[in-house]
């Protein structure tokens, strides 16, 4: 196991929270998530249009696809994007 991935699991750990992802038609999967809300959204000169919530998950567990859906504290919000994918993690933003 090299620092990176060592980290990966302290992070986890410590920040993750325990969801529920679906890509349907298959059976949903409880996995745990970092939680990023209220990440900026900028507009075309750099402005702030709004925030969203991301979610981080490990690629061994889970690589988020548009459409894939996430249940946090009993609402469920469909993936819109994947942000970035490092291979170790990757980071997906959430409708509304």
């Amino acid at each position: 196991m090299n620092a990176f991935e060592a980290m990966d699991d302290v992070i986890f750990d410590t920040l993750g929270v325990i969801a529920q992802v679906q890509r349907r038609p298959n059976p949903s999967v409880l996995i745990p998530l970092v939680v990023r809300d209220g990440v900026e959204r900028l507009g075309e000169f750099q402005q702030v249009i709004g925030r969203a919530r991301h979610v981080v998950a490990r690629n061994v567990e889970w690589v988020f696809r548009r459409g894939d859906e996430v249940t946090l504290d009993c609402r469920t919000q469909a993936v819109e994007a994947l942000v970035r994918d490092d291979g170790l993690v990757n980071e997906a933003v959430l409708y509304g």
